[in-house]
């Protein structure tokens, strides 16, 4: 009897189907069951524009988008909240202050390059070990559409040294600190978020690294989660009906053509001009990603594209080998009703011994 692994984060509370209504908006269209054609005329007819519904900016035009992601007074956080208020005072908003995705400026130009040497320590035998033991070890105890997202924390977990008995905790503690940062997060999931914050610096801390270091240990685990669920979620999609790929082709030809993460959020620290259009200081944007910026662009591109790619093509190539994907994943019934992600959800749950 294998322990059963419960599901990591609640069931989507509605998830978009096969109906082919255009999206709503920008932020509706990630869970569309197909999105494409409309960006595609978004890119043309509106490359940028003010959406009264968001009270944000909308960038879809390719140059438009590359050059807001290198604007100098284009930030990550609005200037007057650097942490989200719900966050602030405690260890959860202290951890989100030393991220450095969510920072610029110096902060930023000190701890990126550590950031990136992190990264790059990790070689291509390191990764794929470690997406393997990660897929062997939820593949047998875990839901479908919980296992998309414990397989990349579990691998990148693996990676920075967790010991096999906190794997499980720290995998639960990666989703509790994710939602609880998330925008409009209920005030449970905050509180979910705080523990959960604590408990994954102390095991940073443990290994003797500086505050900085620990939090951004987090940030390997967190940002693994939406981004890389939704990218083996969309290879396995693909390979449901497509031809047959070698895995590692698959996950390439996924992340061009269906990717995982389709916008980003950017904040005018300043008044500027984009596309001639003025933007005022504090004002929003939301940008679009796809389909030239998947992985992000300047500054904040990201660090752990390589990574990504590798744990999804294991993992893919890993359950493959262990039974037919249909079998373990059915059809996909549509996708998590994410503004940011498009990660499939799945038309059954397969028992778990």
């Amino acid at each position: 009897m294998v322990a059963k692994l419960l599901p990591l984060a609640p069931a989507p509370s509605r998830v978009h189907t096969a109906g082919m209504e255009e999206p709503r908006g920008v932020l509706e269209a990630p869970s569309h069951p197909d999105p494409y054609a409309w960006y595609a005329r978004l890119r043309v007819r509106q490359p940028i524009f003010f959406d009264g519904t968001l009270g944000s900016w909308v960038v879809s035009g390719p140059w438009l988008v590359q050059q807001a992601l290198r604007h100098a007074q284009l930030r990550v956080r609005p200037a007057g909240e650097p942490v989200p208020r719900a966050l602030q005072g405690r260890t959860v908003g202290e951890v989100f202050a030393q991220l450095v995705r969510m920072n610029d400026g110096a902060f930023h130009a000190r701890h990126r390059p550590g950031v990136d040497a992190a990264a790059a320590r990790f070689g291509e035998a390191q990764v794929a070990a470690a997406a393997e033991a990660a897929t062997r070890d939820l593949a047998a105890r875990t839901e479908p559409d919980a296992l998309l997202s414990a397989i990349p924390v579990q691998a990148m977990a693996r990676l920075l040294g967790v010991p096999a008995g906190e794997l499980d905790r720290t995998v639960a503690w990666v989703h509790d600190f994710t939602q609880g940062i998330a925008a409009g997060a209920a005030a449970a999931a905050v509180e979910r978020a705080e523990r959960a914050a604590w408990a994954l610096m102390a095991q940073g801390q443990r290994e003797g690294l500086p505050r900085v270091q620990a939090a951004n240990r987090v940030a390997f685990m967190q940002q693994a989660l939406d981004a890389t669920a939704g990218l083996l979620g969309n290879a396995i999609r693909a390979a449901h009906s497509g031809p047959a790929l070698d895995a590692a082709v698959r996950v390439a030809e996924v992340a061009r053509i269906d990717p995982a993460i389709h916008n980003t959020r950017r904040f005018a620290a300043a008044d500027l001009e984009l596309g001639g259009h003025r933007i005022g200081v504090g004002q929003g944007l939301v940008l679009v990603l796809v389909p030239e910026c998947r992985f992000g662009h300047g500054a904040h591109a990201c660090p752990g594209e390589r990574i990504a790619l590798q744990i999804a093509a294991t993992a893919l190539r890993t359950l493959q080998s262990i039974a037919p994907l249909a079998r373990t994943f059915g059809p996909a019934r549509g996708f998590r009703p994410l503004p940011n992600a498009r990660i499939p959800v799945w038309a059954h749950e397969r028992s778990v011994d």
